[in-house]
């Protein structure tokens, strides 16, 4: 199949590579043309393009993988974006993590020049991206979604149809709301028992054995204790997904109470400078609120002044 991408982050990047792997031709834009993952995938034989629209001219299918909802537009809109050649017959996935009203107003905009554009965001982070191991919730009508599948198929273990367009991305930001909690949570429980004198791998290893056993448990807990916070998720994406959760549970009228309190969590420890490791990070907060860490040094341009 010809596909082009839209959006070569961390994401991107791997969701590009596995379908290089599969034999599938590859087209290629990144809003950043110096972002090492352009060298990356053209190596791998991806045509790098100058515009989404170049990008997307001969694909049946487009996946978009970008930051948030000014990105969204901005790859979308304007003489260059991927509106302005969009034709009938041709998917549109959107992969990145968006409030629902948003997808359904995207969708419009495609439906209106005769394309299909589905939200198809995704559970995993770079491993999985990598390997074709994504978890992906769909909102889309039953024609596109079995026009989309073939595609999603190949850079996902599971694929999952949630309801109309804007449930994907509302089933994404629940999943995004429990993995939130359960990283802010654990880091609590570590630094906890790291106060405490515990061996902390020890105690990884008996919640890996137990009735509450996850592998974001053993996975992320090991790397909190041993302070490797090498990115798969950055902190300041986790910012942004917990603000969308925010804004989302406003529109429904559903509190969400634990949100709002990791909310604020990440954008303290954001705040600290750690924006852009992982989102494990989050741990070095509860060691700095513990007693255990001393607070880092800001960077001058980081320092509050006074008016």
């Amino acid at each position: 199949m010809k596909i082009a991408i839209v959006g070569c982050g961390v994401m991107g990047t791997g969701v590009g590579l596995t379908l290089l792997s599969k034999g599938h031709e590859l087209s290629c834009y990144n809003r950043n043309p110096a972002n090492p993952n352009n060298a990356t995938l053209e190596a791998a034989g991806a045509r790098l393009c100058a515009t989404p629209r170049e990008a997307a001219a001969n694909a049946s299918h487009v996946i978009v993988l970008v930051w948030n909802e000014a990105a969204l537009h901005d790859v979308v809109n304007g003489p260059q974006g991927l509106l302005a050649n969009a034709r009938a017959g041709q998917v549109f996935i959107d992969m990145s993590t968006q409030l629902p009203q948003t997808s359904r107003a995207v969708a419009e905009q495609f439906k209106a020049v005769g394309a299909s554009y589905i939200d198809a965001p995704v559970h995993g982070s770079r491993a999985e991206a990598h390997s074709g191991g994504m978890w992906v919730m769909v909102g889309a009508d039953d024609a596109t979604w079995s026009a989309a599948l073939p595609v999603l198929n190949e850079v996902a273990a599971t694929v999952h149809h949630m309801g109309p367009v804007g449930a994907g991305s509302a089933a994404k930001l629940c999943g995004n709301h429990l993995v939130s909690a359960i990283v802010a949570s654990l880091a609590e429980s570590l630094a906890m028992a790291k106060k405490s004198g515990l061996d902390c791998h020890e105690l990884i290893k008996l919640w890996s054995e137990s009735d509450f056993r996850s592998p974001i448990i053993e996975g992320a807990g090991k790397a909190m204790v041993e302070g490797d916070f090498a990115v798969s998720f950055h902190l300041r994406t986790m910012v942004k997904d917990t603000e969308l959760i925010r804004n989302h549970s406003e529109a429904i009228g559903v509190p969400v109470m634990i949100s709002n309190t990791v909310h604020e969590l990440n954008k303290a420890a954001q705040n600290l400078g750690w924006g852009e490791l992982n989102a494990t990070a989050i741990y070095k907060l509860f060691e700095l609120m513990g007693g255990m860490a001393k607070p880092p040094q800001l960077a001058p341009d980081r320092v509050p002044t006074k008016a």
